[in-house]
């Protein structure tokens, strides 16, 4: 039997522009097993959800909450920056206590660092390395731009507290793909960074409200293991979103 292309199942269309990301792409074929068999299509199961979030490998800063550039006329030394992904979830509920979850996204970083600002808060690239600048030069400025594409692929307990509210808690996997530039500004010199995919464990806790027949409100915590078991280093994230059941 021939299968078709995601963008040709109504149910599935709305994932068809994740489907460029390379990080959604490896993680495809696990959504795509989970909701072809069985029921999953069967009435109320399959949520679909547009969400914001925030994220740090530090504490959230709520004055920073929405800002992908920082407009301050200062460089800055600090190595961590908050981001805000904008994306999509999908929910599909397999028991009335389990779900799988899906989501895709998208988070940018424009701002200015001195030199010692650009230690990766990862520890997953050696940035000044990597691209030869000197870290002698203390009074260089540079341009430091990120754009994250980020999917990952849950199982959730959800246990059910009455008709309106229901609690989640599991785990799973996310990939992220990393694209760096760093312009010097004083040449206008730019380079870049292309980091592969890598992989790290989640953890989430959170919560949803049934607000009408077929619409809901979801709010999730989620903290990333960078190098798993280790808790350092970390990101967490704070995420919201209001879905649709179909």
């Amino acid at each position: 039997m021939k299968m078709k292309s995601l963008s040709s199942i109504p149910a599935l269309s709305t994932l068809a522009p994740f489907s460029t990301l390379a990080p959604f792409s490896t993680l495809a074929p696990v959504v795509m097993l989970t909701l072809v068999s069985g029921q999953a299509f069967a009435q109320g199961r399959l949520s679909i959800v547009p969400f914001a979030s925030v994220s740090s490998s530090k504490a959230i800063k709520p004055d920073k909450v929405g800002k992908t550039k920082d407009e301050s006329a200062t460089s800055s030394t600090e190595s961590v920056n908050q981001r805000t992904t904008y994306g999509l979830k999908i929910d599909v509920r397999l028991l009335s206590f389990l779900s799988f979850n899906l989501q895709g996204g998208v988070n940018n970083v424009d701002n200015t660092k001195k030199v010692t600002g650009l230690r990766d808060e990862f520890k997953e690239i050696n940035i000044v390395e990597d691209l030869n600048l000197n870290p002698d030069n203390q009074n260089a400025e540079y341009r430091y731009q990120e754009e994250q594409r980020v999917a990952s692929a849950k199982l959730l307990l959800t246990p059910r507290l009455g008709r309106f509210l229901w609690l989640k808690a599991g785990g799973g996997v996310r990939a992220r793909q990393r694209l760096i530039s760093v312009t010097d500004k004083a040449t206008d010199t730019k380079q870049t960074i292309q980091d592969p995919i890598r992989y790290h464990a989640v953890a989430t806790a959170g919560a949803g409200v049934k607000l009408f027949r077929a619409m809901s409100a979801h709010a999730e915590y989620n903290f990333y293991f960078i190098k798993f078991p280790d808790t350092e280093p970390h990101e967490q994230e704070v995420l919201v979103g209001f879905g649709v059941s179909i």
